[in-house]
């Protein structure tokens, strides 16, 4: 019962300290943002069946891991330390030509390369005009203007705002924050719902509300588990074009 208690502890500890740390933490992730997670990740399961350590000196020591975590992040906002601390972005291709130095500085050989740019779409290392190893790990490619998509406005042609689609209901639950602030009300929902023959938010499993005022819906797939994991499907009305997900 002990171990059950530590775990439960334990993991709501970790959990509020990766929140407090903020998103950063998971996004396009730094050396020292893997390291905090790896050391977060293996001394808790440590500390959860490590009977001998007090509790509360194993709480005391992620948190300070995540002390130490925030000061070296709020360290990289000076230059001198960024490049030190984070790394800095370096070209893996300039004007179409390899920059083997990069490669070496960073342990990355040729076919490393070419897979990720494969990874991305691109055939040809003469059609891209910049590579750039990001500190983070992930390459970021710029083709040649010549080898880019159309665009609209390549082609001079006007287009319309097309903006994001608000969710109404999700799983059966009604975001009414986000149907109140589209100066709507749970009547007018019924309402729509009713029209499609459906009997109420519960059996929705998606309605999205376009910035055009059309409705995308989808209905709760079967009840049944074994029905749902074989068939795996539900049915979905439109009202409109589908808004981009």
């Amino acid at each position: 019962m002990e171990v059950v208690n530590r775990a439960i502890i334990v993991y709501a500890w970790s959990l509020i300290l990766l929140r407090l740390m903020g998103k950063g933490l998971t996004f396009q992730q730094k050396p020292y943002d893997f390291v905090v997670m790896m050391l977060i990740g293996s001394a808790s399961a440590a500390l959860i069946v490590n009977r001998d350590v007090p509790l509360i000196n194993a709480l005391a020591a992620l948190g300070v891991l995540a002390i130490m975590h925030t000061v070296i992040s709020l360290s990289t906002l000076n230059n001198l330390l960024k490049g030190f601390i984070g790394g800095r972005p370096d070209l893996a291709i300039r004007n179409g030509r390899i920059v083997k130095q990069n490669l070496i500085k960073n342990a990355i050989n040729v076919e490393q390369l070419m897979a990720a740019l494969r990874n991305q779409g691109y055939r040809r290392i003469h059609d891209i005009e910049f590579a750039i190893l990001e500190p983070n790990g992930q390459l970021s490619v710029i083709p040649k203007s010549q080898v880019r998509p159309v665009t609209p406005k390549d082609l001079q042609i006007s287009t319309v705002y097309e903006g994001i689609a608000t969710p109404l209901v999700v799983e059966g639950q009604v975001l009414r924050q986000n149907l109140f602030g589209a100066g709507l009300d749970e009547n007018w929902l019924k309402a729509e719902l009713t029209k499609r023959g459906i009997r109420g938010t519960d059996a929705v499993l998606l309605l999205l509300l376009d910035t055009d005022g059309s409705l995308y819906i989808a209905e709760q797939p079967p009840l049944n588990p074994f029905k749902a994991f074989f068939v795996g499907e539900g049915k979905d009305k439109r009202q409109g074009n589908d808004p981009d997900m």
